[in-house]
C-alpha cells in the first residue's frame, strides 16, 4: 500500500491588534492512501498548520483567535 500526499490551502481574513488587515493561511496536508491495485481507499488529514503570507508561523489560540509566533502579536478571523 503506497501513500501520497497533496496539500490544501484555505486563506482566512484577520485583522491585526493595530486594525490592520491580514490574511491567514491554513495549510491542511492530506494523506491518500492507495490499495495494492493502486485505486484510493482513504483520504485523512495529516498536518494542519497555520501562517502569514510573509512565512511567519501562526499559533491557534480559540476559534477566531490567533498569536504570531515570534512577536506574540493576535489576531483575530474577520467572519463574513
Amino acid at each position: 500500500m503506497k501513500s501520497k500526499y497533496s496539500e490544501e490551502i484555505l486563506r482566512h481574513a484577520a485583522s491585526r491588534s493595530d486594525g490592520g488587515a491580514c490574511e491567514i493561511l491554513e495549510r491542511l496536508t492530506w494523506e491518500t492512501r492507495h490499495g495494492e491495485d493502486g485505486q484510493p481507499l482513504e483520504r485523512a488529514l495529516f498536518n494542519r498548520r497555520f501562517d502569514l503570507k510573509t512565512g511567519e508561523r501562526v499559533n491557534r489560540l480559540g476559534d477566531d483567535e490567533f498569536e504570531i509566533d515570534g512577536s506574540g502579536e493576535r489576531l483575530r478571523l474577520l467572519r463574513a
